[in-house]
């Protein structure tokens, strides 16, 4: 293994067999692949194979996200396959959508480009030629020069960004439902306003569809190209539209707005555009011989609008919702949608619609620290580690501006080997919060009743089985009062804080940092160096375990029975989609191995189910799946063999728990899924 750039020898097989074929890949061929787990949360993961990392390093860019690889385009770009009507052989990393030749000029599909005072846009082979029209959303418009669809054009605009009564935010498009085909953007502080018309499709028109809402029609179905490639000194090449073909500089006919000639591969056709109507939805269709709808006479205009029972005045504007509002015209309503422009959060981000906002943004998450069991943490950055320690340890602080600590008492259990957190304890300026064993609270020494509020400083309360403490300051505790606990903080702690949980930097990789800034691998001497209050907050000696802890066979047979629910039952099969349960499985075995109750692998359990409800998963009836509620199976119950009662190992029939898979960061990596 190359560390933590490998992968699985296994999911290379595909690939190698792909790139051995010389063959070209069409427009529905992909390499196929398994959905493949991994271990390094945040990290980038590799292949393993080094000529087909140099070959295929820049055609994707994956990072390991909830236990599995997620793949994004990497750094070829590949040009947008969406909506493309015809396809080119694959060429490197990208099947490529047609492109179009003009004037010694090569243009990517979907492109656009203005020429004196004309719009050119390239779509699968065909550059469509229009002029945009021109529309005054106020009363009194003024002229000025204005950037309107990569084009300089002299249109009237408005000096406020304001149409139908919905306000249009800075360098955002809006559209008006009754006519999809207009767009109106704000461009420091004025609103210019732009009809354009569609592009011409080389397919036929029984198979264009035109999405609702949407102002111009698709292709149905993509095709491959059916000649020879654009570039090269070949022969002029035709032109095809659906079954139609046309020779090299012969003029065609689309429709009554529509002249194209083809020009060697590429046609090129000047397109009428429609004014923009004032009779929205109630236009007819373009006449016999036409290519404009029109709007109907109408004897006499109406003074009122009435929309769901309410009458509004002309002139009188209403708000839908913070993206779309309406405007009473001649007693018919016109309203106008902004439309959100596309946006891509990076890992450590979500996309977040603010309340009275249209659009959503990306914003930092908050951090969330969770311990369970024989300690196993997940950091605020997502690394996965156990360290058996039974001391006081500092499990997270703010260690720029000292607004709060977190501290831990870890239980040893009577065991050699295992501990399990005891108390958790929250300093917040001279305020002491302490939860302890079956959800007691202290605050500054003295039990209280829940629920409890701390004036300005915290709110604690009971909730499904767990005492749950919000602090004010952006700091949230859950606690289950046996060694369950999750710390929530606000993204405002980012890169601010220190101790068991890491540093919340959005990277995984550096969270095992001790005390004194050194960067370890090793979990055991990043545990030690947070601990905090001496040798008498210690349970036992502190050693590091070693290889004399043993599970028999009889019990790792157990063991591993009640922690098969993570695959075994539907409460967790939706989840498993979304978040590779593989670290919380390690984590049960060896809990259910190291301790002598019944119970111990709930731990594991109920720290997946609450990521899985963090996912939008909620995993229903997962206790009574996990044997984690009601009488335990008969197998299960203390007595039965050495599973929940310690005896004496009888011969050679054991294994050391070193054995069994522990949930670090160390397993090596597997390549990304799919490649398409």
């Amino acid at each position: 293994m190359r560390g933590p750039r490998t992968a699985r020898a296994a999911y290379l097989l595909v690939l190698a067999a792909v790139l051995a074929d010389n063959t070209v890949l069409g427009v529905t061929d992909y390499i196929k692949g398994g959905r493949a787990p991994c271990s390094n949360e945040g990290e980038t993961v590799g292949l393993q194979d080094e000529r087909l990392q140099e070959v295929w390093s820049s055609c994707f860019h994956c990072i390991c996200k909830n236990g599995f690889v997620e793949c994004r385009s990497g750094d070829e770009e590949c040009g947008m396959m969406e909506d493309c009507a015809v396809v080119m052989p694959r060429e490197g990393c990208c099947v490529r959508c047609k492109g179009c030749w003009y004037n010694g000029t090569e243009h990517a599909s979907h492109t656009e480009w203005g020429e004196d005072g004309k719009l050119y846009r390239c779509e699968a082979g065909v550059i469509t030629v229009s002029r945009p029209e021109c529309y005054a959303a106020c009363d009194s418009p003024k002229h000025q020069r204005h950037t309107h669809y990569n084009m300089h054009y002299n249109c009237p605009v408005c000096d406020e960004c304001v149409i139908n009564g919905q306000r249009v935010g800075e360098g955002r498009d809006v559209r008006i439902p009754e006519e999809p085909c207009l767009s109106c953007r704000c461009v420091h502080g004025a609103l210019s306003c732009a009809k354009r018309a569609c592009p011409v499709l080389p397919c036929v028109a029984s198979q264009q569809e035109t999405p609702p809402g949407e102002c111009c029609p698709r292709c149905l179905h993509p095709t491959a190209d059916k000649i020879l490639p654009i570039s090269g000194n070949s022969l002029p090449k035709p032109c095809i539209f659906g079954k139609e073909y046309h020779a090299h500089q012969s003029p065609f006919r689309v429709d009554p707005c529509t002249d194209c000639t083809c020009l060697n591969g590429t046609a090129v056709c000047t397109r009428h555009t429609c004014p923009v109507l004032t009779c929205g939805a109630s236009a007819l269709p373009p006449p016999p011989g036409k290519c404009c709808p029109e709007c109907p006479q109408v004897e006499e205009a109406k003074s009122a609008c009435v929309v769901a029972g309410k009458t509004y005045q002309d002139g009188d504007t209403w708000q839908l919702d913070a993206c779309k509002s309406c405007e009473c015209h001649g007693g018919q309503p016109r309203c106008a949608m902004e439309r959100c422009p596309p946006l891509s959060c990076p890992p450590d981000q979500t996309l977040r619609l603010l309340p009275g906002q249209c659009c959503p943004k990306c914003i930092d998450v908050d951090g969330i620290c969770t311990v369970f069991g024989d300690p196993h943490y997940k950091t605020f950055d997502g690394k996965f580690y156990s360290f058996q320690g039974s001391c006081k340890y500092q499990l997270v602080s703010d260690c720029k501006n000292h607004t709060f600590s977190i501290r831990i008492s870890n239980d040893a259990r009577n065991t050699s080997h295992s501990s399990w957190t005891r108390t958790a304890t929250l300093r917040i300026g001279s305020t002491k919060i302490n939860m302890g064993k079956r959800m007691r609270i202290k605050i500054n020494g003295q039990r209280i009743t829940l629920p409890h509020k701390i004036n300005g400083v915290a709110d604690i309360s009971r909730s499904n089985g767990s005492v749950i403490l919000k602090a004010k300051i952006g700091v949230q505790m859950v606690w289950d009062g046996d060694g369950f606990l999750e710390v929530t903080v606000s993204s405002s702690y980012k890169g601010k804080l220190c101790g068991l949980c890491g540093n919340f930097n959005a990277i995984a990789r550096d969270d095992m940092r001790t005390r004194d800034g050194r960067l370890l691998n090793d979990t055991w001497r990043f545990g030690s160096s947070w601990r905090v209050g001496g040798r008498r907050a210690c349970t036992r000696r502190q050693e590091r375990p070693g290889q004399n802890t043993r599970c028999r066979q009889s019990k790792l047979k157990k063991a591993r029975r009640v922690c098969s629910a993570f695959d075994r039952h539907d409460a967790f099969a939706k989840c498993g989609a979304k978040l590779n349960p593989q670290n919380y499985r390690d984590a049960c075995l060896l809990d259910a191995c190291s301790c002598a109750g019944t119970r111990c692998h709930c731990a594991a359990y109920r720290a997946y189910a609450r990521e899985c409800s963090r996912l939008g998963v909620e995993a229903h009836d997962w206790a009574r799946a996990a044997w984690c509620e009601g009488p335990p199976p008969p197998w299960l119950k203390p007595g039965r063999k050495d599973f929940g009662r310690s005896s004496k190992p009888k011969g050679n029939n054991f294994l050391p728990i070193s054995s069994i898979p522990k949930p670090t960061n160390t397993r090596s990596r597997p390549p990304p899924p799919i490649l398409q």
